[in-house]
């Protein structure tokens, strides 16, 4: 198990050395078909520092791809699928249009399918084709942690080649764990490089996470010892890490960066800045606001990306325009796991688990749907947590922001972004080379 860490001086330069010292291209031919599966889970309105696959990374492994004479490469994600956005969208924000015509790369929209089922302990999962019918993977995920697995980095990544159907069913109680350490069976990257150039706290988003620059790459042909070094330079013990746990019990493999050969930067304890995975709600978006008396307890794994992404929105508008309200004890409960909180003046079961998981609490308000409507999640929060005067104000300037945000011309913002304009953060990282400005 070799893996290698570089710090990222520029970017190309700093990943040629990170996948030469593993070699990570070795045996690689000029017409292997080949696919990149960055992460890009993103939206029109978060930063996106620490969340995705930096676009200079995507542009540097197309390019060494193109210099070893590869010719047949594709780019391919299938991200959380809410608030209308689709993939291609998603890559003209980043410039990924602008490097497939500039190196006749294949744009490939993963929850699209072909699907191919596959058996997951028992589970029937629908995996994309293009998992399989490739010659060669190249998985790069981000640093970065995860507020339900404690880690987002290769093995997670692979989740993106799941349909958007069959990821709900990786969340249940002790599931997600589990199945992300089968996924990683069924699906075996060649090639995992993880981009550090910014590492997220408090992940998997911008919205309750917290980007530091790191500038550090991380890449081996062994997807385990590739995680199990990210991890570490997470500060976050692998032995912690549900998935990696199992998958080293599985093989008899070590649980620690002791047994990996390093090379490039040999001592990673140096390196290694140790993030919170935990989400801290109140903090980041609450008590900044002046917002009281509200709480959104730890779903544990059982809330799915989609709903968890139109929960984190509904919280920000409620942040934007409820400023200094006290909601006198009112409490969201969300996932599968979600209780009946009989403490809470006010309870709201969002989400179809949570209400399924607690039909006999007949006072708590119900926000239904698999994920929820933006639109209905909104007016449940409003109804459950508002006074009526208050609500009839609040609603016609959100309706009026929301539309504003489906047509591009207007977009939500926090305080806490603000440190995104600072020199520490470069928005050039999310752009093809040659590529005009564009809002990151």
């Amino acid at each position: 198990m070799v893996v290698s860490v570089v710090k990222l001086q520029e970017p190309l330069e700093s990943l040629r050395q990170a996948i030469e010292l593993c070699g990570g291209l070795e045996g690689v031919g000029r017409d292997d078909k080949i696919l990149i599966k960055p992460n890009i889970c993103l939206s029109e309105w978060m930063p996106l520092y620490g969340m995705v696959t930096t676009t200079s990374v995507v542009e540097g492994l197309v390019q060494l791809l193109v210099e070893q004479g590869c010719h047949d490469i594709s780019i391919g994600e299938g991200p959380v699928d809410v608030f209308g956005l689709s993939m291609h969208k998603g890559y003209r924000r980043m410039g990924i249009d602008i490097i497939a015509r500039r190196y006749g790369v294949k744009l490939v929209d993963l929850n699209q399918g072909p699907f191919r089922q596959v058996d997951l302990d028992g589970r029937r999962a629908q995996i994309g084709e293009a998992a399989f019918e490739n010659d060669f993977l190249i998985n790069v995920p981000v640093l970065k942690t995860h507020n339900q697995v404690k880690v987002s980095l290769g093995f997670k990544n692979l989740k993106g080649f799941v349909s958007p159907a069959s990821r709900i069913k990786f969340h249940g109680k002790n599931r997600l764990n589990h199945l992300i350490c089968l996924l990683s069976e069924a699906v075996r990257p060649d090639l995992t490089i993880i981009d550090g150039t910014y590492a997220l706290e408090s992940g998997p988003d911008t919205v309750l996470g917290k980007a530091h620059r790191t500038n550090l790459m991380v890449a081996s042909r062994d997807a385990y010892a590739c995680d199990v070094v990210g991890a570490t330079l997470l500060g976050i013990d692998p032995s912690e890490v549900g998935y990696l746990k199992e998958y080293a019990e599985a093989h008899k493999l070590p649980l620690g960066a002791a047994g990996i050969e390093i090379k490039g930067e040999e001592n990673i304890q140096a390196l290694v800045r140790k993030l919170d995975w935990r989400v801290h709600v109140a903090e980041e978006l609450f008590i900044p606001a002046g917002i009281t008396g509200l709480s959104v307890p730890h779903p544990g794994e059982t809330l799915c990306s989609r709903c968890y992404a139109v929960l984190g929105y509904s919280l920000i508008a409620l942040a934007r325009d409820s400023p200094g309200s006290d909601f006198g004890n009112a409490l969201i409960s969300c996932g599968k796991e979600a209780g009946p909180n009989l403490g809470a003046r006010s309870v709201v079961l969002y989400g179809d688990c949570a209400a399924k998981g607690n039909n006999g609490l007949r006072d708590a308000y119900r926000v239904a749907g698999c994920p929820p409507k933006m639109m209905h999640s909104l007016f449940v929060l409003w109804k459950a947590l508002l006074s009526r005067p208050r609500m009839l104000r609040v609603m016609p300037i959100r309706l009026v922001r929301l539309a504003g945000m489906k047509m591009g011309i207007y977009t939500d913002s926090l305080p806490k972004w603000e440190r995104y304009r600072s020199g520490e953060f470069d928005p050039n990282h999310f752009r093809a080379s040659g590529q005009r400005g564009t809002r990151i």
